[in-house]
């Protein structure tokens, strides 16, 4: 075992012949009393995002050896390190955990545990893009990202000339060991009153050979509006275990009075018109989509 800064690198074969990088380095206060060092703490914190010292190089030197590589990071905050997720055989986002999440881990990595969080935040490419969220208020610009690449060439963008305001990983975003289709979505009414709940059904196969878990998100989007709104919000959600090959059939129920907005008079009210409704896996892995009126 060889350890450099907060990273662990484990030479042998672990998880089915790859490495097992770890970064974590939060301190309680008294290990910060004593004046060890740590990236996160109370009174401790870093100026960005990024991995911190030697880190990245040496998971970019391990990852370059050619030998399959899952990192994992421990953190109390997102990590922006794109070369990693792009390169890496895997990557695991845990969040601080408890005393037992050691044993968490490891039932995730050797597959004792088939994983099925997902992400309550959006991970920026760079913390020069935040603040980042799904639910921005809409607008007539389409996103116009830009990129420096490896061999110099800068391509420009708009929003962000060398970069993009499009989340590295996405608000509801999660994998698993086991792979979801979405189908048949269908609504209990399409006209409805603001006094009105209707139930959004959604058919979710289990298309791989593990028992698994998926959080089925439901998304609102109002298609015309007094005021300027978020693009769409999340209404609803269910988390549903489907073994491997089944079929559920997933019901999530729909205030109308939760999709109305404040006006200009300052009143909340639901206003007539048309709403999207729309389930997936993530707030950008959209699967089905149904429309509702009300009047």
């Amino acid at each position: 075992m060889v350890v450099v800064g907060t990273w662990s690198v484990s030479q042998q074969s672990l998880v089915a012949g790859c490495s097992i990088l770890k970064h974590s380095a939060q301190r309680d206060q008294n290990q910060l009393w004593q004046g060890l060092n740590a990236t996160t703490g109370e009174h401790v914190d870093v100026a960005s995002l990024n991995l911190v010292g030697a880190m990245p190089h040496l998971v970019q030197a391990i990852i370059n050896t050619g030998k399959p590589t899952v990192v994992v990071f421990s953190s109390g905050k997102p990590i922006t390190e794109p070369w990693i997720s792009s390169n890496a055989s895997a990557l695991v986002q845990q969040f601080y955990p408890s005393e037992e999440g050691g044993n968490a881990l490891a039932d995730v990595l050797f597959g004792d545990v088939n994983p099925s969080g997902k992400l309550s935040v959006g991970f920026p490419y760079d913390v020069g893009t935040t603040p980042i969220y799904y639910d921005y208020l809409n607008t007539g610009r389409t996103v116009s990202p830009g990129m420096a690449y490896p061999n110099g060439t800068l391509l420009f963008g708009h929003q962000y000339v060398l970069n993009t305001p499009v989340p590295l990983y996405e608000f509801g975003y999660g994998k698993s060991y086991s792979t979801f289709e979405y189908s048949s979505l269908t609504l209990s009414k399409t006209k409805v009153s603001a006094i009105d709940t209707i139930t959004a059904t959604v058919k979710v196969t289990n298309n791989s050979n593990r028992d698994g878990t998926e959080v089925v998100q439901l998304y609102v989007r109002d298609v015309i509006s007094s005021v300027v709104v978020p693009n769409m919000l999340l209404k609803g959600f269910s988390k549903v275990p489907i073994k491997a090959g089944q079929t559920a059939t997933v019901e999530i129920p729909l205030n109308i009075q939760d999709v109305g907005l404040w006006d200009v008079n300052m009143k909340y009210v639901v206003e007539p018109g048309d709403f999207n409704v729309l389930v997936g896996s993530s707030s950008a892995d959209l699967r089905a989509n149904a429309t509702f009126t009300v009047s």
